[in-house]
């Protein structure tokens, strides 16, 4: 799906797209992940470029890929945020929580991606729920 200049006010009725394909594929305990992780890539996509981009959301066979391309070819830098930091959080944490993350460079910028299995639904050993 093409997203020409991307803003905040998207970012609500992308979710809503998310949830339906994932209701639509058996998928829905994927939800608030997927969509965290959407808004996530999406914001700095608003933050760090023009604000072009795709979204790809693929169903696999145990979850879910989810692709953002853009037409920036400066690639993230995921790092782990000091604690005085204000922000910095947000691909630190959804490379953590997801089953799979990667940024990766195209010809015509680069896709930072993200992959969620059933696993990712539920808080891993002793990790609790809240």
């Amino acid at each position: 799906m093409g997203l020409p200049l991307v803003r905040p006010e998207h970012m609500e009725p992308v979710r809503e797209i998310i949830r339906v394909h994932l209701r639509l594929w058996r998928k829905a305990e994927l939800s608030f992940m997927a969509e965290l992780g959407v808004t996530e890539l999406l914001t700095n996509v608003y933050k760090h470029t023009r604000g072009d981009c795709e979204l790809v959301l693929s169903e696999t066979d145990s979850g879910v890929f989810v692709g953002v391309s853009d037409f920036d070819a400066t690639l993230p830098i995921i790092r782990e945020p000091s604690d005085d930091e204000v922000g910095g959080r947000g691909l630190f944490l959804l490379a953590a929580m997801a089953d799979g993350f990667g940024t990766e460079p195209c010809r015509s910028g680069k896709q930072v991606w993200f992959r969620l299995g059933p696993e990712a639904s539920r808080p891993r050993q002793g990790e609790s729920a809240a």
